[in-house]
């Protein structure tokens, strides 16, 4: 019964809120008809679009994604069953963040389904589902969404083209494409962490030096920072001709 109870009152807040807003009144925000909500989340949203509280869910379903990238998808005794390779790293999980995560569009778009204006919540979107996942198409779908409603958003653009060379496998161009990015204040850690990888990959090592040092000085989060501080100690120990490409 509770469940039910739920429900209905958003529902009837919902019906509340529209009947006595402005009808002159344009919104900047997708229409509830291209929202589609989890059924667990129904609730939530309803409120969402009554009370004006698009953001503060945004940021609910921003977590409730980071935390779903951030779960294991095989179980411990799985990945002790997986036979090592000399020289490679198999992350189903962790800090390169590969994996299969088949909600992860959907999850992705609802952010921006709820609030378009998150670019944070878009790039990592996006830059995960193209730099980590290799899954190029979805990560077009989900900034060709983010466009529609941020059509001037340089950030977007530069990410668009970015995954344009990573098609073409043209490492340096994709590290170029996305260095203007890393600068800004919205660019998530595991777009400077992918943009680090590149440069070292394509023998610039000082610029990944400066990606790394960058985010062991900025980053909140533990593994990344862990992450960064192994690569400048592997960095440094490099001879200093190969140092300074």
């Amino acid at each position: 019964m509770m469940r039910l109870a739920l429900p209905a009152a958003a529902l009837l807040a919902w019906a509340a809120g529209s009947a006595v807003s402005d009808v002159s009144y344009t919104s900047h925000f997708p229409p509830p008809s291209e929202i589609h909500t989890p059924v667990s989340g129904a609730a939530g949203d309803m409120f969402a679009l009554a009370f004006g509280m698009r953001r503060l869910f945004a940021d609910v379903w921003f977590i409730r994604l980071m935390q779903y990238y951030g779960t294991p998808e095989l179980e411990p005794a799985e990945i002790m069953e997986m036979v090592p390779v000399p020289g490679e790293h198999h992350h189903h999980h962790g800090i390169n963040g590969e994996g299969r995560y088949p909600e992860f569009l959907s999850r992705s778009r609802h952010v921006l389904e709820i609030d378009p204006g998150f670019t944070l919540a878009a790039l990592y979107g996006v830059g995960s589902l193209a730099f980590n996942m290799g899954r190029t198409a979805e990560a077009q779908e989900l900034l060709v969404y983010a466009l529609k409603y941020s059509p001037r958003e340089w950030k977007y653009l530069k990410v668009l083209a970015a995954i344009g060379y990573s098609k073409a496998e043209d490492p340096a161009a994709v590290a170029a494409e996305i260095a203007p990015v890393l600068k800004d204040p919205d660019c998530p850690v595991m777009l400077k962490q992918q943009a680090a990888f590149l440069n070292k990959k394509i023998g610039n090592y000082a610029a990944a030096a400066a990606i790394y040092a960058d985010i062991a000085a900025t980053s909140h989060d533990t593994a990344y920072v862990s992450n960064a501080e192994r690569e400048l100690a592997k960095l440094a120990a490099l001879p200093a001709q190969r140092a300074r490409k």
